[in-house]
């Protein structure tokens, strides 16, 4: 489904500012797998993420989804068959459209009809309540309702919802329940493995929290300075704690892993 070969990129280049992104990733996802990124601040997985998704042209390397080359594709063609969700709710809305409008605009993709209220039909008002219900939100009942009242977690839920209605090739979930209380962040996750898993999908993930991306998918990479430095999958990852990867880490680059956040995540619960 996904394969990226031997992917690079170096920001400034000539410079004394210099910055190494990606060394030569590869990475190779099969349909329906659901695979998790962990590292530290600057180990390139938002790099590899604004990679896959045609935020910037690589330096070498290539990328293929669905055995399509996608490489010099440009981002907006990508976004037809990526989804894609942030750590911050509001950028996945428009806060000043109804939830009914903001589901209407990502389903004309499907339907190609105008995508507006006026030319929404009983049929599909009543497909927007049922996916919204599944969300067990309430939001089923508040499809006039401006996006920008919402919660948080509402808001990040509808975004997973909007990007998900239309099922994309590809989902890369980029620490998107970082910014959410513990609560609605376990909510979304839950929505989140019960949206993959009822459409097959293939996704990425990118969090901080190891213990979290050991029990999440069904793979754990972790990244540092720009390159893959453990692979994880079956009984190694399933018995595999979060001291553990820790200490792999450690006896694999020489270093202490330099973030606090990622290092508290890391906390067994």
């Amino acid at each position: 489904m996904l394969e990226i070969r031997n992917l690079k990129k170096i920001f400034q280049p000539g410079t004394p500012h210099a910055q190494t992104g990606l060394a030569g990733v590869s990475l190779s996802l099969r349909p329906g797998e659901f695979l998790t990124i962990v590292g530290s601040n600057g180990a390139g997985k938002s790099t590899l993420f604004n990679a896959i998704a045609g935020r910037f042209l690589v330096d070498g390397g290539d990328i293929r989804l669905g055995g399509e080359d996608i490489t010099y594709q440009r981002e907006h063609v990508r976004a037809r068959n990526i989804g894609r969700l942030f750590q911050d709710p509001k950028t996945g809305t428009a806060p000043g459209l109804t939830i009914e409008e903001n589901l209407a605009l990502v389903y004309s993709k499907a339907t190609n009809r105008f995508p507006l209220r006026l030319a929404l039909r009983a049929s599909d008002r009543q497909y927007f309540r049922a996916e919204l219900s599944r969300l067990d939100m309430g939001l089923e009942d508040r499809l006039q309702v401006k996006a920008g009242l919402l919660s948080g977690g509402q808001r990040q839920a509808l975004t997973l919802l909007i990007a998900t209605l239309v099922p994309p090739r590809l989902l890369l979930l980029d620490e998107h329940t970082a910014a959410l209380d513990p609560v609605a962040a376990a909510k979304v996750m839950a929505l989140t493995a019960q949206i993959c898993d009822r459409n097959n999908m293939t996704t990425l993930m990118v969090t901080h929290n190891i213990s979290s991306a050991l029990k999440t998918g069904t793979r754990t990479i972790m990244m540092d300075q720009g390159r893959i430095v453990m692979d994880l999958s079956g009984a190694e990852r399933e018995n595999m704690t979060s001291q553990d990867l820790l200490r792999r880490y450690r006896e694999m680059t020489r270093r202490e892993l330099d973030n606090d956040r990622i290092l508290f995540s890391g906390e067994e619960e």
